[in-house]
């Protein structure tokens, strides 16, 4: 008994379904054929436009400026501080702002939350150091932004003098380290 009224109630299902469905499909066949640019009278809207919104920079974004250095062939990547003047420009915009103010700087890839640049400068990066001499004494020189040399120390009781003429004019010409071991190792050659 149990199993006959189990088959009944799916038959009953099963042709309720079944009437539903083409209830629908007869209400709804009509309205889904049709096309929506096509007006009653078969005339196209000409007047009708998509407009699409176009990115624009987020308060949010991630300026990652790579900065290759061709006398030493390293690059430095940082991440730049947001310049309030880009928030809501377009990449036409942010392209044309850069090309007026930047020129040298060019744009690697551009979203709307991450915006890549690379910048190329001739001459050594600020990881380096320079062992010369200041006021006839052992000097050491820093590499600021620009390539100049910046004096970071003098050792005062360390005279050149002291040292070898060949030691002496290395100092004169500037000896390049790429790293502060380096610069301790040589250091440590002049001043013991």
């Amino acid at each position: 008994m149990k199993k006959q009224n189990a088959i009944l109630i799916f038959l009953f299902c099963a042709t309720l379904f079944f009437i539903s469905f083409i209830y629908g499909y007869k209400m709804m066949g009509p309205k889904i054929n049709k096309d929506p640019l096509i007006i009653e009278d078969d005339i196209i809207d000409d007047d009708l436009e998509i407009l699409k919104e176009e990115e624009r920079i987020s308060p949010n974004v991630f300026i990652e400026k790579k900065t290759y250095y061709k006398e030493c062939n390293h690059n430095i990547t940082k991440l730049n501080e947001l310049d309030e003047k880009i928030v809501n420009m377009t990449e036409k915009q942010y392209r044309e702002y850069m090309k007026d103010n930047f020129p040298n700087i060019k744009i690697i890839s551009f979203s709307t939350n991450r915006i890549v640049l690379r910048e190329e400068k001739e001459h050594l990066c600020p990881n380096h150091y320079i062992i010369g001499e200041s006021e006839g004494k052992i000097a050491i020189y820093g590499i600021d932004e620009r390539g100049e040399k910046v004096l970071r120390r003098i050792f005062k009781d360390y005279p050149i003098t002291l040292l070898k003429e060949i030691d002496q004019n290395k100092l004169k010409d500037g000896i390049r380290v790429d790293s502060e071991e380096e610069l301790s190792d040589v250091l440590e050659n002049f001043i013991s």
